[in-house]
């Protein structure tokens, strides 16, 4: 989850921050997207500079400037979603829904039904 925790457990326990965007990059380049119809989004506010950054990285590796989008969510409560409220436009659009962790995968299955429900494909 943060690349700084790996020290924190010192040499007895060796503890990597591995990151999916090491096979996921690739994989979504090989899919052949366009540019003018691909988003990058984040399932919630704090996730958008991850998700800016993988846009980044698929732009400069692999030549597809995807646009960007992010989802404000309202929590009830912890795993508790009240209501999510989309930040850009998906209409007609591949989506690459990029998040850090996933523990009962329900902000993403919001987000994704959210993002379908907008247009999204």
């Amino acid at each position: 989850h943060c690349g700084q925790i790996q020290g924190f457990f010192g040499p007895r326990t060796p503890c990597d921050n591995l990151e999916g965007s090491v096979v996921a990059l690739p994989y979504f380049a090989n899919l052949n997207l366009k540019s003018e119809s691909t988003i990058v989004a984040s399932p919630d506010a704090g996730g958008v500079h991850r998700a800016k950054h993988f846009r980044d990285r698929l732009k400069k590796r692999y030549h597809i400037d995807a646009g960007l989008a992010m989802i404000i969510k309202q929590r009830l409560r912890a795993n508790a979603i009240e209501r999510m409220d989309l930040v850009g436009n998906v209409e007609g659009m591949d989506v690459i829904l990029v998040d850090d962790m996933i523990d009962t995968a329900g902000t993403l299955t919001k987000a994704a039904s959210e993002l379908t429900t907008r247009g999204a494909k």
